[in-house]
């Protein structure tokens, strides 16, 4: 019994010893730990302050600074682990084996998640721009992006979100890329139909249109002349902030025309109202 007792007093000071002599190593781990994560912290603070120094995409810029940041705190992390004897080895194995199962389930999410990267780095549009996005069709304003997702509203003011890896495989049409569009109406009137008078017309509605600017001033110009018709093309330009010129100028010209006992058909050929706007 007393051999037993003595056994049992050994082991226990083997192990007060052990605790002892990990103590310190215990203690460095925790401040190694506290240290990566005040230092992620400074990581960002210092791209974020450098951003606004240097001027760029704010965007780009965070997500720059977040990635730096956890970075950084993992390496810590990690290092403190090691100092403290975890087996990091082998939790690393495991956390790489969940981290691949995990993704296999979640693949649609890391999908849009580098789409998102992918539009950072090309930046096809920005807050605020109209843009239009398909097939099908969707024109809108952008009015968040996101890593995994856009959102926009659309010209009937309907709210959308869009999931990035959708967005970035469809073809993207900015409209805010330049300040100024055009606005282009083909028209065809019988041949025998007074062309100054159709002329005078067509750009006196243009002129009246609040939204129609006057440099360059709109023009007319006869594109073909055939045995029947003459066909002809109207062009204008315009603010990209201004919405329905087109369809607007279609419908006064009709009046005007109309009202005129002209034969001209205006636009002279199918035109989509919502894509033209």
């Amino acid at each position: 019994m007393d051999g037993l007792n003595e056994l049992v007093v050994n082991r226990s000071q083997d192990y007060v010893l052990a605790f002892l002599n990990w103590l310190p190593d215990m203690a460095l781990a925790v401040v190694i730990a506290v240290a990566g994560w005040w230092a992620g912290l400074w990581v960002k603070k210092s791209v974020i302050r450098t951003q606004q120094r240097l001027g760029g995409d704010e965007i780009l810029w965070n997500y720059l600074s977040t990635v730096l940041r956890y970075g950084v705190v993992i390496l810590g992390y990690v290092t403190a682990l090691r100092q403290a004897h975890f087996p990091v080895d082998a939790l690393l194995t495991t956390f790489g084996i969940s981290g691949v199962i995990i993704g296999l389930g979640a693949r649609t999410s890391i999908a849009n998640y580098f789409a998102g990267i992918m539009m950072l780095a090309a930046r096809p549009f920005k807050q605020g721009d109209l843009i239009e996005f398909g097939p099908p069709a969707q024109i809108g304003r952008v009015t968040e992006v996101k890593m995994t997702y856009t959102g926009m509203v659309t010209l009937d003011n309907v709210n959308i979100i869009v999931p990035n890896s959708v967005m970035w495989r469809n073809k993207i049409v900015n409209f805010s890329t330049f300040d100024t569009r055009a606005i282009r109406v083909p028209m065809r009137m019988a041949y025998d139909v007074d062309v100054d008078w159709v002329e005078d017309l067509a750009l006196g509605v243009l002129k009246r249109h609040e939204a129609v600017l006057n440099d360059p001033p709109p023009t007319f110009t006869v594109s073909d002349v055939t045995g029947d018709n003459v066909l002809a093309m109207l062009e204008a330009w315009s603010k990209v902030e201004t919405m329905k010129v087109f369809g607007d100028v279609i419908t006064q010209m009709r009046k005007e025309f109309e009202k005129a006992g002209l034969a001209v058909t205006v636009p002279a050929k199918d035109v989509d109202l919502k894509r033209e706007e």
